[in-house]
């Protein structure tokens, strides 16, 4: 599950120490406002107001435009969202639309609710934070000609105050649907109702949660479709074939933080041995690269005490954020790498066997020369998809 955007190191660190220094302070203003462009936000944007007034899930707190490249239009946003305690919390994230086509059809711009691959836990490792955000977004350019607009979260504890509950699909999925929520407040931008999610790796998680969930959280927007590209289905298989592969406890250890953040009495460290734990302040500290190079090479004997996959909360948590516990309402695109080391296509292939089961509509193809990163190869088959989705064509539905 490889960042789609990655800040370097260096730029974690000034970051993070602007987080700290920020972050007692109130934001001044709880009303939706506009601000100047500015290329790297100031944290002050990212902290809500203090204590944050009452207001439903999706309602956007504030917006800044941001430099764009040609042909599109770029904000930030900060909205209201809920914890997977159900706490009213803000979550930030990002807006693109097609600035050559500035009138927004009848009934508003198609939207496609971009969900991100793994970044890291810290809040510099949120997207929205990158001076290019636009680069973080995959086949965006190509989105945006085709005359979507794209509404990115950067999901719950990345950027905004609280601990990124990582692989958390409930989380994962009211951020997703919240941001097109609050995206549709922004003024100008002229977003409709309808929408498909789409996400590569962690993001493709998201955004099957956001097709089991999105009738019940959101009823008021219309999901049509969700398009998953390399996606984490089965997170206890899958927590197992990571501690086989050279960088997979250092994945095994950010799931295991992220069903910690949900649960006050799971204290990571104390199922981890001193190896292990020396490598913890990476999780709030660094992004991803960061924390999957402190644990290469090193076995999950050599760093836990009690096995995650084995061991209350975190063996329920893998168990319960598995995709496929609830069926998906609607079609759904699963694009998978046929040399993927890291979602390997033979355990997809098991999990959407079971998903068909379950009665999904499920176009599942396979890309034979395709790696992690698969949405170059199949960008063009995604394209049409979506296309096809919001002009209402039938679904291709391959289970057997």
């Amino acid at each position: 599950m490889k960042p789609t955007t990655m800040l370097l190191a260096a730029t974690c660190a000034v970051l993070l120490s602007a987080c700290s220094a920020a972050a007692g302070k109130t934001a001044p203003d709880p009303d939706v406002s506009e601000a100047q462009p500015n290329p790297r936000p100031a944290w002050s944007f990212y902290r809500p107001p203090e204590p944050l007034p009452a207001r439903p899930a999706g309602a956007l707190i504030r917006s800044e435009p941001v430099p764009a490249p040609a042909g599109a239009r770029d904000w930030r946003i900060l909205y209201h969202s809920r914890s997977t305690a159900g706490k009213d919390i803000a979550v930030s994230g990002s807006v693109f639309i097609p600035a050559t086509d500035p009138s927004a059809p009848p009934g508003g711009r198609p939207v496609v609710a971009w969900a991100h691959g793994t970044t890291g836990l810290g809040d510099s490792c949120a997207p929205s934070t990158d001076a290019h955000p636009l680069n973080g977004i995959e086949d965006g350019p190509a989105l945006l000609a085709a005359g979507n607009a794209i509404v990115a979260t950067d999901y719950e504890g990345l950027g905004t105050p609280g601990p990124h509950p990582y692989a958390v699909g409930p989380s994962e999925a009211r951020s997703v649907l919240d941001a097109v929520r609050a995206a549709r407040q922004l003024p100008g931008a002229g977003l409709g109702k309808s929408f498909v999610a789409f996400g590569h790796s962690q993001g493709a998680h998201a955004a099957l949660f956001t097709g089991e969930l999105a009738r019940s959280y959101a009823p008021e927007l219309r999901l049509l479709g969700v398009a998953a590209a390399a996606p984490p289905i089965d997170l206890v298989a899958l927590a197992r074939h990571f501690t086989t592969i050279d960088s997979g406890i250092g994945r095994v250890i950010e799931a295991a933080a992220g069903y910690s953040a949900t649960d006050p009495s799971a204290r990571l460290a104390g199922i981890m041995t001193p190896v292990g734990r020396a490598g913890l302040g990476l999780l709030e500290k660094g992004c991803d690269d960061n924390v999957l190079g402190a644990y290469t090479g090193l076995s999950a004997r050599a760093v836990f005490t009690k096995d995650p996959r084995t061991t209350p909360p975190w063996s329920t948590g893998f168990a319960r954020n598995s995709v496929g516990v609830l069926p998906t309402t609607v079609p759904v695109l699963i694009m998978q790498g046929a040399r993927d080391p890291n979602i390997p296509a033979a355990l997809t292939a098991t999990a959407v066997h079971h998903m068909c089961r379950g009665g999904d509509t499920i176009d599942y193809r396979t890309y034979p020369d395709a790696y992690h990163n698969v949405v170059p190869s199949a960008a063009s088959d995604l394209n049409a998809w979506i296309a096809a989705r919001f002009r209402g064509t039938p679904a291709p539905d391959n289970c057997r």
